[in-house]
């Protein structure tokens, strides 16, 4: 049972930032003044029209819970920025009301509701904002309430921002693999570079002796005279894209394969891995981070041996020898009863700017779920797991966008240690074993031929809708569909465990 919600503000457990020890009377009243003391710390190393994120501001509000306003926006030469600009692209954190659950020993959750101000006054700036390269200064306001009565200070100048040009972030030669020739064709195509300021210069980084590239193109020429070691020799060279505004460098390895020949051959069509996770730990270095919506009972997220290789076949890299898998078991170890639980486990963001041209992009999971035990008061499930996609995230999850996919992926469920060609269907699913156990069966969801209770499921999701977005994540969710709590008895009434393995988005020459 959820008992009602109980709110409390902790505004004493929570220590502002800045707030001094003179901002309270010897009696505890606290005295109405306003703000004073609002200092950002300056950001120099952002680029034009970029996601930027301050730190939090420090700055004495005198026991209140301040609120904050971006007044205006200006350039180095004093221009203000429109304000329509501003409300499209600019926000400033403020409190913000929470949930939180606490489970009692008698198994009951309590739910509290909280006011988070941790991130109060961060700045934020939306990815394509009008901002081009310079400085920029923000005059910002801060409003205390005490009961009631509103007092304000306005801050000039109190931001100041650097974007630095913005440098490349791709770079495509179509096709990605090109025959230049001895005698004849010895010229690539000219490269598509995304995401630089326009200002740059192309220079080889390697390979100087076979090859030249023209500064303003990119357009890679075989040097005349030079004979290959092999019929065909195949070379790969490092390009530097620099900025001429900052002489920052950004290079690009296996961009482009050369096959250098005296006579033309074929060229098979490119497969590139973008992201192949190993899932080690859990840090945005192996892949993955872990969000808790309702955790009451400390279950996280474990790491244990991945899919059979024989499942996954030749997708797996051969580097990745320390491949594990995710596992979240909503079943205490210890038994008893199940409580209500979200988490979300949030796949690194991928760029996919440089394959919107002659690229297929395509992520593959592999999943499976385990002892899900239908609710005994209908026949439904008591989990689920949900796949998600947002072009947003930016390590905030609550402020990201998030669009279910389940229904968009195609699956197909292992039969004899093997996936069947031409089993694929669409969708995911239904967890458990599909039995109505004297139940309707709950939206016509569960589906004996779909069973895939205690097998892998191989998952795949066309990604020609995000093809050539700079942002884009995809995430697990896991969840309860019960409230209160439930207590496993067979055949009933069990969350059971769900499974994640070998995920990778993989770009496909076309």
């Amino acid at each position: 049972m959820i008992k009602q919600l109980r709110f409390f503000t902790f505004v004493l457990a929570i220590t502002l930032i800045g707030c001094q020890e003179d901002s309270f009377v010897e009696t505890n009243i606290v005295v109405p003044q306003a703000p004073t003391g609002l200092k950002y710390a300056s950001v120099v190393s952002a680029r034009e029209f970029g996601v930027v994120i301050t730190a939090p501001p420090t700055y004495n509000s005198y026991g209140a819970i301040p609120v904050f306003e971006i007044v205006a926006v200006r350039d180095s030469n004093g221009t203000v920025l429109n304000q329509s600009d501003v409300d499209a692209y600019f926000s400033i954190l403020n409190a913000t009301e929470e949930t939180v659950n606490i489970e009692e020993e008698d198994g009951t959750i309590i739910q509290y509701k909280v006011l988070n101000t941790d991130d109060i006054g961060r700045i934020r700036i939306d990815n394509n904002n009008p901002l081009a390269e310079g400085k920029y200064y923000f005059d910002i306001k801060m409003i205390s309430n005490f009961d009631n009565q509103f007092l304000e200070s306005t801050f000039a100048n109190v931001f100041e921002l650097y974007l630095g040009p913005a440098l490349a972030s791709g770079l495509l030669y179509i096709p990605g693999g090109q025959n230049l020739l001895t005698s004849g064709n010895n010229k690539t195509t000219e490269p598509i570079v995304f995401g630089a300021n326009p200002d740059y210069r192309f220079v080889l980084a390697d390979n100087q002796d076979k090859f030249s590239i023209d500064s303003s193109t990119g357009v890679i020429t075989l040097n005349s005279g030079y004979s290959p070691l092999t019929e065909p020799e195949i070379v790969s060279p490092t390009i530097n894209i620099i900025s001429n505004i900052s002489e920052e460098v950004v290079s690009f390895s296996n961009v482009v394969s050369i096959y250098i020949s005296n006579n033309p051959v074929v060229i098979p069509k490119q497969t590139i891995q973008l992201f192949y996770p190993t899932f080690e730990f859990e840090n945005t270095t192996y892949g993955f981070r872990i969000h808790d919506v309702v955790n009451t009972t400390g279950l996280f997220w474990q790491r244990l041996a991945p899919a059979p290789g024989a499942l996954v076949g030749d997708d797996r890299p051969a580097e990745n020898v320390n491949q594990k898998r995710l596992e979240v078991n909503i079943v205490r170890p210890s038994g008893g009863n199940q409580v209500p639980h979200e988490s979300w486990a949030i796949m690194n963001s991928v760029d996919l700017t440089a394959y919107q041209f002659g690229f297929d992009v395509e992520t593959e999971f592999f999943s499976n779920n385990q002892f899900v035990e239908y609710l005994s008061t209908d026949g439904s499930s008591p989990s689920f797991m949900k796949a998600y996609i947002s072009t947003d995230y930016l390590g905030d999850f609550n402020s990201a966008t998030w669009t279910e996919i389940t229904d968009q992926l195609e699956s197909n469920i292992e039969s004899g240690g093997v996936f069947i060609e031409g089993n694929e269907f669409m969708g995911y699913p239904y967890p458990g074993d599909q039995n109505l156990r004297d139940f309707p069966n709950p939206d016509g969801l569960k589906d004996p031929a779909k069973n895939a209770d205690n097998k892998w499921i191989r998952s795949t999701f066309n990604m020609a809708d995000y093809v050539g977005m700079s942002n884009v994540t995809v995430a697990f969710r896991v969840h309860t569909t019960f409230e209160g709590s439930i207590s496993y008895v067979f055949p009933f009434d069990r969350s059971g465990r769900y499974l994640i393995s070998d995920f990778n988005i993989t770009a496909y020459e076309q």
